[in-house]
Protein backbone atom coordinates (compact mmCIF):
# COMPACT_ATOMS: atom_id res chain seq x y z
CA UNK A 1 0.00 0.00 0.00
CA UNK A 2 1.27 3.18 -0.79
CA UNK A 3 2.09 5.88 2.12
CA UNK A 4 -0.99 8.00 2.99
CA UNK A 5 0.14 11.79 3.12
CA UNK A 6 -2.44 14.38 4.77
CA UNK A 7 -1.96 17.66 3.36
CA UNK A 8 -3.32 20.51 5.84
CA UNK A 9 -4.34 23.77 4.08
CA UNK A 10 -5.42 24.47 0.18
CA UNK A 11 -3.66 26.95 -0.84
CA UNK A 12 -1.32 26.78 -4.10
CA UNK A 13 1.38 25.41 -1.16
CA UNK A 14 -0.77 22.28 -0.04
CA UNK A 15 -2.26 21.98 -3.66
CA UNK A 16 0.84 21.67 -5.22
CA UNK A 17 1.95 19.51 -2.00
CA UNK A 18 -0.46 16.71 -2.52
CA UNK A 19 -0.47 17.02 -6.68
CA UNK A 20 3.26 16.17 -6.45
CA UNK A 21 2.57 13.24 -3.85
CA UNK A 22 -0.11 12.00 -5.94
CA UNK A 23 2.14 12.16 -9.03
CA UNK A 24 4.67 9.90 -7.14
CA UNK A 25 2.16 7.10 -6.61
CA UNK A 26 1.19 8.26 -3.29
CA UNK A 27 -2.53 8.73 -1.28
CA UNK A 28 -2.95 12.14 -1.27
CA UNK A 29 -5.80 13.89 0.43
CA UNK A 30 -6.15 17.97 0.59
CA UNK A 31 -8.18 19.15 4.07
CA UNK A 32 -8.78 22.92 3.61
CA UNK A 33 -11.13 24.75 6.33
CA UNK A 34 -12.73 27.48 4.24
CA UNK A 35 -15.26 26.93 1.43
CA UNK A 36 -12.76 27.00 -1.65
CA UNK A 37 -9.30 26.02 -2.29
CA UNK A 38 -6.28 28.45 -4.29
CA UNK A 39 -5.86 30.43 -0.51
CA UNK A 40 -4.63 33.78 -1.82
CA UNK A 41 -4.80 33.34 -5.67
CA UNK A 42 -8.34 34.08 -7.20
CA UNK A 43 -9.63 35.82 -10.01
CA UNK A 44 -13.45 36.36 -11.15
CA UNK A 45 -15.61 38.91 -13.28
CA UNK A 46 -16.05 42.60 -11.92
CA UNK A 47 -20.04 43.12 -11.30
CA UNK A 48 -20.89 45.81 -13.31
CA UNK A 49 -18.23 46.01 -15.44
CA UNK A 50 -18.78 45.56 -19.17
CA UNK A 51 -15.42 43.45 -19.01
CA UNK A 52 -15.69 39.69 -21.29
CA UNK A 53 -13.40 38.30 -18.80
CA UNK A 54 -12.11 37.76 -14.99
CA UNK A 55 -9.49 39.53 -13.40
CA UNK A 56 -7.09 38.48 -10.85
CA UNK A 57 -8.12 39.64 -7.56
CA UNK A 58 -4.30 38.69 -5.89
CA UNK A 59 -1.53 38.33 -7.70
CA UNK A 60 -1.61 38.65 -11.77
CA UNK A 61 1.76 37.59 -12.43
CA UNK A 62 4.87 35.64 -11.39
CA UNK A 63 8.99 35.35 -12.28
CA UNK A 64 9.07 33.47 -15.49
CA UNK A 65 12.94 32.64 -15.00
CA UNK A 66 11.98 30.56 -11.44
CA UNK A 67 10.48 27.84 -13.37
CA UNK A 68 8.47 26.15 -11.29
CA UNK A 69 5.00 27.84 -11.75
CA UNK A 70 5.98 27.45 -15.81
CA UNK A 71 6.73 23.58 -15.63
CA UNK A 72 3.59 23.01 -13.70
CA UNK A 73 1.46 24.93 -15.61
CA UNK A 74 2.90 22.85 -18.41
CA UNK A 75 1.93 19.95 -16.99
CA UNK A 76 -1.60 20.80 -16.49
CA UNK A 77 -1.88 21.66 -20.19
CA UNK A 78 -2.13 25.61 -19.45
CA UNK A 79 1.29 26.05 -20.91
CA UNK A 80 0.01 27.62 -24.20
CA UNK A 81 -1.88 30.21 -22.02
CA UNK A 82 1.06 31.70 -20.50
CA UNK A 83 1.35 35.39 -21.45
CA UNK A 84 4.36 37.81 -20.81
CA UNK A 85 3.60 41.51 -19.72
CA UNK A 86 4.12 44.69 -22.34
CA UNK A 87 6.95 45.18 -20.89
CA UNK A 88 5.71 48.71 -20.71
CA UNK A 89 7.64 51.43 -18.19
CA UNK A 90 6.58 51.36 -14.61
CA UNK A 91 6.73 55.10 -12.38
CA UNK A 92 6.96 56.65 -9.38
CA UNK A 93 4.37 59.15 -7.84
CA UNK A 94 7.04 61.52 -6.45
CA UNK A 95 6.47 65.65 -5.89
CA UNK A 96 3.00 65.52 -7.81
CA UNK A 97 4.17 64.13 -10.67
CA UNK A 98 4.53 60.80 -11.89
CA UNK A 99 8.12 60.07 -13.12
CA UNK A 100 9.86 56.89 -14.52
CA UNK A 101 11.64 54.67 -12.10
CA UNK A 102 15.39 54.85 -13.32
CA UNK A 103 17.03 52.44 -15.18
CA UNK A 104 19.09 49.80 -15.09
CA UNK A 105 17.96 49.11 -11.34
CA UNK A 106 17.93 45.69 -9.63
CA UNK A 107 14.98 44.72 -7.27
CA UNK A 108 14.11 48.85 -7.14
CA UNK A 109 17.94 49.39 -6.31
CA UNK A 110 19.41 51.90 -8.58
CA UNK A 111 23.64 51.96 -9.74
CA UNK A 112 23.61 54.89 -12.49
CA UNK A 113 23.65 58.44 -10.85
CA UNK A 114 22.79 60.08 -14.18
CA UNK A 115 19.16 58.24 -14.20
CA UNK A 116 18.98 58.39 -10.95
CA UNK A 117 19.47 62.74 -11.38
CA UNK A 118 17.15 62.45 -14.51
CA UNK A 119 14.24 61.19 -12.79
CA UNK A 120 13.00 63.72 -10.46
CA UNK A 121 12.34 61.72 -8.01
CA UNK A 122 15.64 62.47 -5.68
CA UNK A 123 16.16 66.34 -4.63
CA UNK A 124 19.89 67.38 -5.90
CA UNK A 125 20.90 66.62 -2.40
CA UNK A 126 19.89 62.82 -2.50
CA UNK A 127 21.95 62.26 -5.76
CA UNK A 128 24.41 63.83 -4.78
CA UNK A 129 24.77 61.89 -1.26
CA UNK A 130 23.70 58.73 -3.42
CA UNK A 131 26.99 59.42 -5.81
CA UNK A 132 29.04 59.73 -2.60
CA UNK A 133 28.07 56.10 -1.69
CA UNK A 134 27.38 53.56 -4.77
CA UNK A 135 30.76 53.21 -5.54
CA UNK A 136 32.28 53.27 -1.98
CA UNK A 137 33.97 49.79 -1.02
CA UNK A 138 32.04 47.74 1.49
CA UNK A 139 33.06 45.36 3.59
CA UNK A 140 31.13 41.54 2.64
CA UNK A 141 28.10 41.10 4.28
CA UNK A 142 28.29 38.39 6.69
CA UNK A 143 25.17 36.68 7.98
CA UNK A 144 21.80 38.09 7.86
CA UNK A 145 20.38 41.52 7.88
CA UNK A 146 17.76 44.36 7.10
CA UNK A 147 17.11 45.36 3.41
CA UNK A 148 17.27 49.00 5.64
CA UNK A 149 20.80 48.26 7.34
CA UNK A 150 22.67 47.26 4.51
CA UNK A 151 21.56 49.54 1.73
CA UNK A 152 20.62 53.16 3.43
CA UNK A 153 24.42 53.41 4.03
CA UNK A 154 25.10 52.64 0.49
CA UNK A 155 22.49 54.34 -1.55
CA UNK A 156 21.62 57.13 0.81
CA UNK A 157 18.67 57.64 2.57
CA UNK A 158 16.60 59.15 0.35
CA UNK A 159 17.20 56.62 -2.65
CA UNK A 160 16.08 54.30 -0.23
CA UNK A 161 12.91 56.24 0.94
CA UNK A 162 12.04 56.58 -2.66
CA UNK A 163 12.93 54.59 -4.68
CA UNK A 164 13.84 50.87 -2.78
CA UNK A 165 11.16 51.19 0.00
CA UNK A 166 8.19 51.62 -2.04
CA UNK A 167 9.07 48.34 -4.04
CA UNK A 168 10.31 45.87 -1.71
CA UNK A 169 8.36 47.79 1.31
CA UNK A 170 5.16 48.14 -1.11
CA UNK A 171 4.98 44.51 -2.00
CA UNK A 172 5.15 42.75 0.97
CA UNK A 173 2.82 45.60 2.90
CA UNK A 174 5.57 45.60 4.95
CA UNK A 175 9.02 48.29 5.80
CA UNK A 176 12.07 47.09 4.28
CA UNK A 177 13.87 48.52 7.26
CA UNK A 178 12.80 45.24 8.68
CA UNK A 179 13.17 43.08 5.99
CA UNK A 180 15.30 40.37 5.92
CA UNK A 181 17.36 40.70 3.25
CA UNK A 182 18.64 36.99 2.47
CA UNK A 183 14.82 35.86 2.47
CA UNK A 184 13.28 39.00 0.93
CA UNK A 185 16.04 40.46 -1.49
CA UNK A 186 18.20 37.20 -2.32
CA UNK A 187 19.54 39.45 -5.57
CA UNK A 188 20.74 42.52 -3.04
CA UNK A 189 22.32 39.62 -0.18
CA UNK A 190 24.23 37.91 -3.08
CA UNK A 191 25.41 41.82 -4.32
CA UNK A 192 26.01 42.96 -0.74
CA UNK A 193 28.04 39.66 0.36
CA UNK A 194 30.31 40.10 -2.78
CA UNK A 195 31.55 43.39 -1.06
CA UNK A 196 33.39 46.29 -2.80
CA UNK A 197 31.51 48.88 -4.90
CA UNK A 198 27.58 48.18 -4.67
CA UNK A 199 27.33 49.53 -7.95
CA UNK A 200 30.09 46.75 -9.31
CA UNK A 201 27.98 44.09 -7.79
CA UNK A 202 24.46 45.29 -9.46
CA UNK A 203 26.41 45.51 -12.43
CA UNK A 204 27.32 42.38 -12.82
CA UNK A 205 23.94 40.86 -11.75
CA UNK A 206 22.24 42.98 -14.74
CA UNK A 207 25.07 41.38 -17.40
CA UNK A 208 24.36 38.13 -16.28
CA UNK A 209 21.58 37.84 -16.45
CA UNK A 210 21.06 39.64 -20.09
CA UNK A 211 23.57 37.11 -21.16
CA UNK A 212 21.59 34.45 -19.52
CA UNK A 213 18.16 35.69 -21.03
CA UNK A 214 16.15 33.04 -22.60
CA UNK A 215 12.28 34.99 -22.54
CA UNK A 216 10.03 37.29 -20.92
CA UNK A 217 11.09 37.79 -16.68
CA UNK A 218 7.27 37.52 -16.19
CA UNK A 219 4.84 35.32 -17.06
CA UNK A 220 0.73 35.93 -16.45
CA UNK A 221 -2.10 33.38 -17.63
CA UNK A 222 -4.79 34.24 -20.19
CA UNK A 223 -7.97 34.19 -17.84
CA UNK A 224 -6.37 34.58 -14.39
CA UNK A 225 -3.81 33.12 -12.13
CA UNK A 226 -7.13 31.14 -10.56
CA UNK A 227 -6.77 28.72 -13.64
CA UNK A 228 -4.19 27.17 -11.82
CA UNK A 229 -5.87 26.53 -8.72
CA UNK A 230 -8.74 24.78 -10.62
CA UNK A 231 -6.56 22.74 -13.03
CA UNK A 232 -5.22 21.41 -9.50
CA UNK A 233 -8.13 21.04 -7.84
CA UNK A 234 -9.55 19.24 -11.43
CA UNK A 235 -6.41 16.96 -11.01
CA UNK A 236 -6.99 16.00 -7.45
CA UNK A 237 -10.98 15.46 -7.61
CA UNK A 238 -12.04 14.25 -4.66
CA UNK A 239 -9.13 13.94 -2.38
CA UNK A 240 -9.42 18.12 -2.20
CA UNK A 241 -12.32 18.25 1.25
CA UNK A 242 -13.34 21.83 1.60
CA UNK A 243 -15.05 22.90 4.97
CA UNK A 244 -13.15 20.12 6.87
CA UNK A 245 -11.42 22.37 9.49
CA UNK A 246 -8.14 20.35 11.13
CA UNK A 247 -8.59 20.35 14.89
CA UNK A 248 -5.20 18.26 15.68
CA UNK A 249 -2.84 15.61 15.15
CA UNK A 250 -1.95 12.45 17.48
CA UNK A 251 0.55 10.23 17.19
CA UNK A 252 -0.63 6.77 15.66
CA UNK A 253 1.91 4.22 15.79
CA UNK A 254 5.03 5.60 13.26
CA UNK A 255 1.84 7.60 11.86
CA UNK A 256 -0.19 9.82 12.59
CA UNK A 257 -4.02 11.09 13.11
CA UNK A 258 -5.33 13.81 11.56
CA UNK A 259 -8.48 14.96 13.45
CA UNK A 260 -11.33 17.33 11.94
CA UNK A 261 -14.47 18.11 12.90
CA UNK A 262 -16.01 15.16 10.66
CA UNK A 263 -13.97 12.58 12.38
CA UNK A 264 -10.00 11.49 11.78
CA UNK A 265 -8.11 10.52 8.71
CA UNK A 266 -4.87 8.08 9.18
CA UNK A 267 -1.65 9.47 7.58
CA UNK A 268 2.00 8.19 7.16
CA UNK A 269 3.22 11.68 6.52
CA UNK A 270 0.97 15.28 7.21
CA UNK A 271 2.40 18.18 5.11
CA UNK A 272 1.00 21.27 7.23
CA UNK A 273 0.44 24.52 4.44
CA UNK A 274 -1.43 26.63 7.25
CA UNK A 275 -0.86 30.34 7.80
CA UNK A 276 1.64 30.58 10.89
CA UNK A 277 -0.50 30.97 13.61
CA UNK A 278 -2.50 28.05 12.65
CA UNK A 279 0.52 25.83 12.15
CA UNK A 280 1.33 27.12 15.21
CA UNK A 281 -1.33 26.03 17.07
CA UNK A 282 -1.22 22.23 15.20
CA UNK A 283 2.24 21.56 16.57
CA UNK A 284 2.51 23.25 19.66
CA UNK A 285 0.82 20.11 21.92
CA UNK A 286 3.88 18.47 20.71
CA UNK A 287 6.56 20.54 19.86
CA UNK A 288 5.88 23.90 21.93
CA UNK A 289 9.34 25.40 21.52
CA UNK A 290 9.11 24.84 17.32
CA UNK A 291 5.42 26.50 17.45
CA UNK A 292 6.94 30.00 19.30
CA UNK A 293 8.93 31.28 16.30
CA UNK A 294 5.36 31.09 14.24
CA UNK A 295 3.10 32.39 16.63
CA UNK A 296 5.33 35.11 16.87
CA UNK A 297 5.65 35.41 12.81
CA UNK A 298 3.92 39.33 11.92
CA UNK A 299 1.75 39.66 8.73
CA UNK A 300 0.57 42.26 7.10
CA UNK A 301 -2.89 43.27 5.94
CA UNK A 302 -3.04 44.72 2.57
CA UNK A 303 -6.56 45.56 0.37
CA UNK A 304 -6.99 45.12 -3.52
CA UNK A 305 -9.40 47.52 -4.97
CA UNK A 306 -9.77 47.28 -8.92
CA UNK A 307 -10.89 50.69 -10.74
CA UNK A 308 -12.82 50.07 -13.93
CA UNK A 309 -13.85 53.00 -16.08
CA UNK A 310 -14.06 53.93 -20.19
CA UNK A 311 -10.14 55.11 -20.86
CA UNK A 312 -11.49 58.50 -22.21
CA UNK A 313 -12.45 59.67 -18.70
CA UNK A 314 -8.74 59.56 -17.59
CA UNK A 315 -6.27 62.41 -18.52
CA UNK A 316 -3.27 60.24 -18.20
CA UNK A 317 -2.15 57.87 -21.17
CA UNK A 318 -1.34 54.88 -19.00
CA UNK A 319 1.81 54.69 -20.79
CA UNK A 320 3.39 52.07 -18.54
CA UNK A 321 2.80 49.30 -16.20
CA UNK A 322 2.06 51.35 -13.12
CA UNK A 323 3.12 53.51 -10.43
CA UNK A 324 4.90 53.18 -6.91
CA UNK A 325 3.89 55.71 -3.92
CA UNK A 326 6.67 56.19 -1.19
CA UNK A 327 5.28 56.06 1.99
CA UNK A 328 6.75 60.18 2.41
CA UNK A 329 3.86 60.87 -0.03
CA UNK A 330 1.15 60.73 2.07
CA UNK A 331 -1.15 58.57 0.28
CA UNK A 332 -3.02 56.02 1.39
CA UNK A 333 -2.67 53.95 -2.03
CA UNK A 334 0.81 52.40 -1.99
CA UNK A 335 1.01 50.87 -5.40
CA UNK A 336 -1.65 51.29 -9.03
CA UNK A 337 -1.08 49.03 -11.57
CA UNK A 338 -2.60 49.44 -14.58
CA UNK A 339 -3.42 46.47 -15.51
CA UNK A 340 -4.97 47.35 -19.12
CA UNK A 341 -1.43 48.67 -20.16
CA UNK A 342 0.54 45.85 -18.44
CA UNK A 343 -0.83 43.00 -20.12
CA UNK A 344 -2.40 42.65 -23.14
CA UNK A 345 -5.35 40.09 -22.40
CA UNK A 346 -6.84 42.63 -19.88
CA UNK A 347 -7.43 45.10 -22.74
CA UNK A 348 -10.26 45.29 -24.33
CA UNK A 349 -10.03 48.37 -26.25
CA UNK A 350 -12.36 50.26 -24.54
CA UNK A 351 -11.49 49.91 -20.83
CA UNK A 352 -8.83 50.96 -18.45
CA UNK A 353 -8.19 48.46 -15.50
CA UNK A 354 -6.53 49.99 -12.55
CA UNK A 355 -5.46 47.46 -9.43
CA UNK A 356 -4.71 49.78 -6.63
CA UNK A 357 -3.26 48.54 -3.51
CA UNK A 358 -3.03 49.73 0.18
CA UNK A 359 -1.88 48.37 3.74
CA UNK A 360 1.26 48.38 5.34
CA UNK A 361 2.26 46.80 8.51
CA UNK A 362 2.98 50.52 9.70
CA UNK A 363 -0.20 52.18 8.04
CA UNK A 364 -3.08 50.78 8.31
CA UNK A 365 -5.52 53.25 8.10
CA UNK A 366 -7.45 51.51 5.56
CA UNK A 367 -8.59 48.68 8.02
CA UNK A 368 -10.74 52.06 9.43
CA UNK A 369 -12.89 52.99 6.40
CA UNK A 370 -15.84 51.42 5.51
CA UNK A 371 -15.75 50.46 1.75
CA UNK A 372 -17.56 53.55 0.48
CA UNK A 373 -15.29 56.00 2.27
CA UNK A 374 -12.09 53.57 1.23
CA UNK A 375 -13.69 53.70 -2.48
CA UNK A 376 -13.72 57.23 -2.32
CA UNK A 377 -10.33 57.98 -0.87
CA UNK A 378 -8.75 55.74 -3.54
CA UNK A 379 -10.50 57.40 -6.22
CA UNK A 380 -9.68 61.09 -5.23
CA UNK A 381 -6.03 60.13 -5.21
CA UNK A 382 -6.29 58.63 -8.86
CA UNK A 383 -7.75 61.98 -10.24
CA UNK A 384 -4.68 63.60 -8.53
CA UNK A 385 -2.55 60.84 -9.69
CA UNK A 386 -3.79 59.84 -13.61
CA UNK A 387 -6.98 62.09 -13.78
CA UNK A 388 -9.56 60.27 -13.29
CA UNK A 389 -12.91 61.34 -14.56
CA UNK A 390 -16.01 59.97 -13.60
CA UNK A 391 -17.75 57.18 -12.11
CA UNK A 392 -15.72 53.61 -12.48
CA UNK A 393 -16.90 50.71 -11.86
CA UNK A 394 -15.27 49.31 -7.96
CA UNK A 395 -14.20 45.60 -6.73
CA UNK A 396 -12.79 45.77 -3.29
CA UNK A 397 -10.68 42.70 -2.58
CA UNK A 398 -8.90 42.68 1.09
CA UNK A 399 -6.59 40.30 2.25
CA UNK A 400 -6.31 40.42 5.62
CA UNK A 401 -3.22 38.97 7.86
CA UNK A 402 -2.42 38.12 4.56
CA UNK A 403 1.94 38.78 3.64
CA UNK A 404 4.12 37.44 6.11
CA UNK A 405 6.97 39.56 7.34
CA UNK A 406 10.28 37.90 6.88
CA UNK A 407 12.86 39.74 9.64
CA UNK A 408 16.33 39.42 10.05
CA UNK A 409 17.32 35.65 10.66
CA UNK A 410 14.32 34.28 9.21
CA UNK A 411 16.09 31.62 7.51
CA UNK A 412 17.67 30.36 10.30
CA UNK A 413 14.77 30.11 12.12
CA UNK A 414 12.78 27.88 9.28
CA UNK A 415 15.83 25.64 9.25
CA UNK A 416 15.83 25.48 13.12
CA UNK A 417 12.64 25.05 12.71
CA UNK A 418 12.45 22.53 10.45
CA UNK A 419 15.24 20.44 12.46
CA UNK A 420 12.81 20.26 15.53
CA UNK A 421 9.65 19.09 14.07
CA UNK A 422 11.65 16.31 12.22
CA UNK A 423 12.73 15.36 15.92
CA UNK A 424 9.83 16.03 17.45
CA UNK A 425 7.11 14.92 14.79
CA UNK A 426 9.08 12.73 12.36
CA UNK A 427 6.64 12.42 9.40
CA UNK A 428 5.02 16.03 9.76
CA UNK A 429 6.80 18.80 6.78
CA UNK A 430 5.84 22.23 7.10
CA UNK A 431 5.69 24.76 4.10
CA UNK A 432 3.64 27.63 2.72
CA UNK A 433 4.65 31.06 2.57
CA UNK A 434 5.40 31.63 5.73
CA UNK A 435 8.53 29.79 5.50
CA UNK A 436 11.09 30.19 2.08
CA UNK A 437 9.29 32.46 0.12
CA UNK A 438 5.84 34.13 -0.93
CA UNK A 439 5.89 34.69 -4.47
CA UNK A 440 3.61 31.99 -6.51
CA UNK A 441 6.89 30.09 -7.53
CA UNK A 442 8.79 29.91 -4.12
CA UNK A 443 5.08 28.35 -2.84
CA UNK A 444 4.57 26.04 -5.74
CA UNK A 445 8.71 24.89 -5.08
CA UNK A 446 8.31 24.39 -1.12
CA UNK A 447 4.71 22.53 -1.83
CA UNK A 448 6.20 20.17 -4.51
CA UNK A 449 9.57 19.31 -2.54
CA UNK A 450 7.10 19.11 0.89
CA UNK A 451 4.93 16.21 -0.70
CA UNK A 452 8.09 14.62 -2.41
CA UNK A 453 9.66 14.50 1.51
Amino acid sequence: MSDRVVVVGGGISGLAAAYEADRLGRNAVVLEATDRVGGKIDSGFIDGADLPFPVDMAADGFLARQPEVVELCNELGLGDDLVSPTGARAFIWANGALRAIPSPSVLGVPFDVDAVAASGIVSAAGVADFADRIDTAAAPLAGDASVGEVLRPRVGNEVFERLIDPLLGGINAGNADGLSIDAGAAQLAEAAQAGGSLRDALQAQVNRAQAAASGPVFNGLEGGNRRIIDALGTKLGEQVRTGEAVLGLERNGTGWLVRTERGTHPADRVVLATPAWITAGLISPLAPDAAVPLANLAYGDAVLVTFVIDKAQIDHPLDGAGFLVPRTEGLLMTACSWASSKWNHYDDGRHAILRVSAGRTDDGRWLDLNPDNLVAQLRDELVETVGLRGEPTVRITPWRQSLPQYRPGHLDRCDALDAAVAATMPGVVLTGAQMRGLGLPACVRQGRAAGAA
